[in-house]
């Protein structure tokens, strides 16, 4: 009878050295196959929702959804100098979910890396405490857009004031691009994406802004990298499609005037740009007329414009 053979301690290293070669080149497959899911899942949440605001058009005059002309009898919540102060992205989300055309956990991305933004597992479907008139709400005014919403737009205030419960970024609907915010089924109208950061600097010579809007920004680690924003966006005929850029080269741009040699650009969706190229500032959403994403909140009343308050995370 032959004595059982074991394995020599040279053996056993070896075969702790092939398995260990075997991890380190299958995890970063892995890594990538994860990530794949999480743009595909993430592409599919937004174009839900585009295809909602669009099937939301068809009876509203070809308008996306607006809290202001939906409650006009301030039933859910009443504001201090406008009905516009309603139009936040809180309570456009809000009335959305509140009307059935996507649950809460459509608005977060599968990729969402903010600890603060998560789903809202306490929404109130009917007879929201939080309206004025619970009985003929439009919306659950406790739903937050964003962690630390406060303003005349979400009435007696949102239900977490540490937590948000939307990832994307969307257009204002305010001045010119109020005609964005509707069923124009165009391939350049960018409507919906992936929230970006902040940039400084002028066509085609954007870079990221320093500091926790820009450099620092958790915007850049949703899809992105250190120093680069990528996601997708959403666009008024219902495609969408992944970025590595925030001026995609199919979203054309033509300014008033030469800027940096030239009046052609790409349009960088997440700055406000005027007629002139020249940046306006992110928070005077009535002025320019470009793609801007933003994810807001708290509008008010500078003198001859509306502005809005972007969450920066």
């Amino acid at each position: 009878m032959n004595p059982r053979r074991a394995f020599t301690l040279i053996e056993l290293l070896v075969v702790i050295a092939i398995i260990s070669l075997l991890i380190s080149i299958l995890l970063p497959s892995l890594g990538k196959a994860r990530l794949a899911a999480r743009q595909l899942k993430d592409a599919t949440n937004i174009r839900s929702i585009v295809q909602s605001f669009v099937l939301f058009a068809h009876t509203n005059q070809d308008d996306y959804p607006l809290p202001s002309r939906i409650d006009r009898a301030d039933a859910t919540v009443r504001t201090m100098i406008s009905a516009t102060e309603k139009d936040n992205t809180g309570n456009i989300f809000s009335l959305m979910i509140y009307q059935g055309y996507f649950p809460p956990e459509i608005a977060i991305c599968p990729a969402e890396v903010n600890p603060q933004i998560r789903r809202d597992l306490e929404y109130e479907y009917a007879y929201p405490q939080r309206a004025r008139i619970p009985a003929s709400a439009a919306w659950d005014p406790g739903f937050a857009g964003y962690p630390g919403e406060s303003g005349s737009g979400t009435g007696t205030g949102r239900r977490d004031p540490l937590t948000g419960s939307v990832s994307y970024a969307h257009i204002p609907p305010i001045g010119p691009r109020a005609g964005m915010w509707k069923s124009t089924f165009s391939s350049r109208d960018v409507v919906l994406g992936t929230r970006g950061p902040f940039y400084d600097g002028t066509p085609s010579l954007w870079t990221l802004r320093p500091g926790p809007s820009g450099q620092q920004s958790n915007r850049l680690k949703i899809f992105g990298n250190t120093g680069r924003w990528a996601g997708n966006l959403g666009f008024n005929d219902g495609r969408v499609a992944f970025f590595t850029q925030p001026d995609p080269d199919s979203i054309p741009i033509a300014f008033d005037q030469n800027v940096n040699g030239r009046r052609n650009h790409y349009d960088n969706v997440f700055v406000n740009e005027g007629p002139d190229g020249r940046p306006l500032g992110e928070q005077f959403a009535s002025e320019g007329g470009n793609a801007l994403l933003r994810l807001y909140g708290d509008i008010f009343f500078p003198p001859a414009s509306v502005a809005i308050s972007p969450y920066v995370d």
